[in-house]
């Protein structure tokens, strides 16, 4: 098969790590200056020019074309009659969002050519992924803290990853617990979501699009204020069974793994929610996550019905 490949997906994070691996396999840091062409897909002559160009003190020419979604027709045309007759030196990365898929383009040149998937990973994917991440790292993590890590960051690849590069310099190498995750990432995250849900709980629809801007402002994205809501009502969930048990706050506090003034707080708000409220929440946040990943409703859409619903059950 010819160097000619198809990044396909809606994680950018995951699509950028793609390119840069397929570059670094071909091209040496010295070599990538000369021999790295980067265009969007109406860039037809510099993309036509570059595959035919010779690379320079090197092996072979990269060229990414990025971003790509519902490719116009003289763009496939070019890129078809490129695969069809492609340069022997040139290597051909086209990256694009999960749109691309369903163009008559994709149907046309999979087959010849080497496909890599970047959809956003599954639940189980990231919490697989967190802990492979601090093993190479030689840190251990308690399964808590994945499950914690993955309620408040949701799928955002690269925000996960920067908050695990965090832990590990926070850690020093010794391992981390719910409560390291709590201090470094959830303490201002987990105290925004104590204001959200008491203006959802006030039934207080200014209150609750205020907070939602300044969560936009702090650039959160509406997958992940789903992963705060989806984190609180779980605990809300954990506490409940925990007090149906008999367990007092200090056990409570045990199982979760938080601070015994934290935990009060927490069993102080679960009182508010008995099990039929916690089950309308977690089907009311299950629905608004399905409208993002099945695109029926853009994540903003979704993220704004969601609070309403919240509100108006009360």
């Amino acid at each position: 098969m010819s160097n000619n490949y198809l990044i396909v997906g809606d994680d950018v994070f995951i699509r950028t790590k793609e390119e840069n691996k397929i570059r670094d396999k071909f091209l040496s840091q010295d070599e990538t200056d000369l021999n790295l062409s980067v265009f969007r897909a109406d860039e037809l002559e510099q993309i036509s020019d570059s595959l035919r160009t010779l690379p320079f003190l090197a092996d072979t020419r990269v060229i990414l074309i990025k971003d790509l979604s519902k490719p116009q027709e003289d763009f496939s045309e070019l890129i078809k009659s490129y695969i069809s007759n492609p340069f022997d030196t040139s290597v051909l990365v086209i990256s694009g969002d999960s749109s691309f898929k369903k163009s008559k383009l994709f149907k046309d040149i999979s087959c010849e050519t080497d496909v890599i998937n970047a959809d956003k990973p599954t639940p189980l994917d990231i919490k697989k992924w967190i802990p492979s991440f601090f093993k190479k790292e030689g840190i251990d993590i308690s399964r808590e803290a994945v499950e914690l890590i993955a309620e408040l960051k949701g799928d955002d690849t690269a925000g996960i990853k920067g908050e695990l590069e965090k832990l590990v310099s926070f850690s020093g190498g010794k391992r981390i617990d719910t409560s390291d995750v709590e201090e470094l990432i959830g303490r201002s995250v987990t105290d925004t979501v104590f204001d959200l849900v008491d203006a959802i709980n006030a039934g207080n629809a200014d209150w609750v699009f205020r907070i939602l801007n300044d969560l936009y402002s702090q650039k959160k994205q509406p997958s992940e204020i789903i992963g705060y809501l989806g984190w609180y009502i779980r605990i809300m969930q954990k506490i409940s069974l925990f007090s149906g048990k008999g367990c007092n706050t200090g056990q409570i506090a045990s199982e979760l793994g938080y601070s015994a003034s934290y935990t009060k707080r927490l069993v102080d708000q679960s009182k508010s929610y008995p099990i039929k409220r916690i089950e309308k929440w977690l089907t009311l946040l299950l629905e608004a996550d399905k409208d993002i990943k099945t695109g029926r409703k853009t994540p903003g859409i979704a993220i704004e019905t969601l609070l309403v619903n919240l509100i108006s059950e009360q």
